[in-house]
């Protein structure tokens, strides 16, 4: 049995789907965010380790509002996916795999954080492509940084912002 193809307008349709989770983000637009993603009843889940699992949609929404919002882990970031691996499942499914990029862009500019989602599960629906799940492994590295940063703030030079408490610099998009 052979797996019916994506067409180039799905392949693009899907990196599409991907640039906007972090331009979604970026935006605040916790509302835009979720139209990326299926219905409730057919979400999938979302998990990124340190920084939660949310088993329903209406989970997710309220951690996008709070991520996004006024005081939230996003502000003053900027995601950027890169190395997008499209995998055919079949004509309506692929799994999507690209790193994550998270730039510190209030203050001094720089790059502070990375990790990677894995095998997201990607489907066509009558809107177009949507997320119904992802997981995303943060890269060690970032848990050292905010490690050094909160034991010697003053360590890592003035580019490096320290840590609110109780909070993590946002990789989760």
């Amino acid at each position: 049995m052979s797996i019916a193809p994506l067409t180039p307008a799905d392949y693009a349709e899907i990196q599409n789907l991907v640039a906007l989770y972090c331009v979604t983000t970026d935006n605040a637009d916790a509302d835009a965010f979720m139209r990326l993603w299926v219905e409730p009843a057919e979400f999938g889940g979302y998990d990124s380790g340190a920084f939660g699992k949310m088993d329903t949609w209406q989970a997710m929404y309220e951690f996008e509002k709070h991520h996004v919002g006024p005081g939230g882990m996003a502000n003053g970031k900027r995601h950027q996916s890169t190395n997008i691996v499209i995998e055919a499942i079949s004509a309506t499914e692929a799994h999507v795999t690209n790193d994550m990029l998270v730039f510190e862009v209030a203050d001094a500019p720089f790059l502070m954080a990375t990790g990677r989602y894995n095998r997201s599960v990607v489907v066509k629906t009558a809107q177009g492509w949507k997320f119904k799940r992802r997981t995303l492994d943060i890269d060690s590295g970032f848990f050292r940084l905010m490690a050094r940063n909160q034991a010697a703030p003053q360590a890592l030079g003035a580019a490096v912002p320290a840590v609110a408490p109780g909070g993590l610099p946002s990789i989760a998009g």
